[in-house]
C-alpha cells in the first residue's frame, strides 16, 4: 500500500533545500507495531512518482513532510496495528494539514 498526496493552495509539497514544488509525491509506509497491539510508529518514505519507486529512485526529503508518524489502534472499535489501518491513520492527518490523499496499492 501506498499514499498519493497531492498539493492544495495551503498544503505545499516542496523538495528540501530547493524552491522546488511537486503537484503531488507518492509515499511508502513502514509500520513498527508494539506488542502491546495499540502503538504504531509509521516511517514515511516520499518519491515522486510511484514510476520512481519502482525505479529504485532515490527517497526525496520533502520540507513540509514528517519523516515519522505515531497512532494507536483503538481496541475498542476492533482496531488492530495493519499496513492499511497505519495508511489511514497517515491519511487523516495529512488532510487535516489540507493535502489530498488516497490510499492506493502497488
Amino acid at each position: 500500500m501506498a499514499l498519493e498526496i497531492s498539493k492544495s493552495d495551503t498544503a505545499k509539497l516542496t523538495i528540501q533545500g530547493t524552491s522546488i514544488e511537486l503537484d503531488s509525491a507518492y509515499a511508502r509506509i513502514e509500520l513498527a507495531a508494539a506488542a502491546n497491539g495499540v502503538d504504531m510508529q509509521m516511517g514515511m518514505y516520499y518519491y515522486e512518482n510511484a514510476a520512481a519507486f519502482t525505479a529504485g529512485s532515490q527517497v526525496l526529503q520533502i520540507a513540509e513532510m514528517k519523516p515519522l508518524y505515531n497512532a494507536e489502534a483503538d481496541i475498542a472499535l476492533g482496531e488492530t496495528q495493519t499496513i492499511l489501518l497505519a495508511s489511514e491513520k497517515v491519511k487523516e492527518a495529512l488532510e487535516a494539514q489540507g493535502y489530498t490523499v488516497a490510499i492506493v496499492e502497488l
